[in-house]
């Protein structure tokens, strides 16, 4: 889900930048969600529709793929990571569409969403917050795809013609990560907070949210620096100072924000 910020580094590995605390929290409550409490949850039932295998294998793998594919991104291990990311991604996100409209059918036509009306509305919420991100983050890769290629081939007039095109690629690519973190920190894992809520109150329903926002606020964070780091090192434009540097590797939650709420 995430295209590389560079293929440079004559194959050394570097850590990916989202190999922080914000990741491993994420995927602390998917590993949880997934492999602890789902699966006794499931044994209990005395029976099972089968529908709600289908959309469970989507569920997993969308929320697998994001774990994957935040950590490691196309330039780990000198871009070897590359294929394993986009088609682990792109199963993902087709599998994730199956998980969305299988669990839309069962909450409203196979069971009884008045049984727990706001457990139906807020899964109803995360799928739908799913699809959204998934839109987003699959048309800006597009995007990011088709300034790229005009970038390849040449076609631009000028040098100005081909630093705004190199900034629509980045701003593309932006979207496309924050999309794709959103994805993970926040529209998947929506329903294991909800779980986790009904498990301490659902009371703190709003702070848990907003904890996961924060944290895919700080998955982002580094990303993003490097981005605009690498961008600034292929134009050579030099960072004299301290305080330029902080200003160039700069990114605000404000910034986050309006790439979240993008269109």
């Amino acid at each position: 889900m995430l295209e590389p910020l560079s293929r440079g580094g004559g194959g050394k590995c570097k850590v990916p930048p989202t190999l922080n605390i914000s990741w491993v929290l994420a995927t602390s409550i998917c590993i949880w969600f997934l492999f602890i409490h789902a699966p006794p949850y499931l044994l209990a039932k005395d029976y099972i529709q089968p529908l709600l295998y289908v959309h469970l294998f989507g569920a997993y793998s969308v929320y697998l793929a994001c774990v994957h594919n935040t950590l490691l991104t196309p330039s780990t291990f000198g871009g070897a990571a590359r294929p394993f990311h986009i088609w682990i991604g792109r199963a993902g996100l087709v599998l994730g569409v199956f998980g969305f409209i299988t669990g839309f059918i069962l909450t409203w036509f196979i069971y009884d969403a008045s049984n727990d009306l706001g457990f139906s509305i807020g899964i109803t919420y995360g799928g739908v917050a799913q699809m959204h991100v998934q839109i987003m983050g699959y048309r800006a890769i597009r995007r990011y795809q088709d300034f790229k290629s005009q970038i390849e081939a040449g076609e631009y007039e000028n040098q100005d013609e081909l630093i705004a095109l190199e900034d629509e690629q980045d701003t593309q690519l932006s979207i496309h990560i924050v999309a794709m973190i959103n994805l993970f920190a926040l529209a998947c894992g929506i329903p294991a907070l909800i779980r986790v809520g009904a498990a301490i109150g659902n009371a703190y329903l709003p702070l848990l949210f907003v904890g996961a926002y924060g944290i895919s606020y700080l998955m982002a964070k580094p990303i993003m620096k490097k981005l605009k780091a690498s961008r600034a090192a292929a134009r050579g434009e030099g960072l004299t100072s301290e305080e330029s540097e902080l200003n160039q590797n700069s990114f605000g939650f404000d910034q986050y924000f309006s790439l979240s709420m993008n269109k």
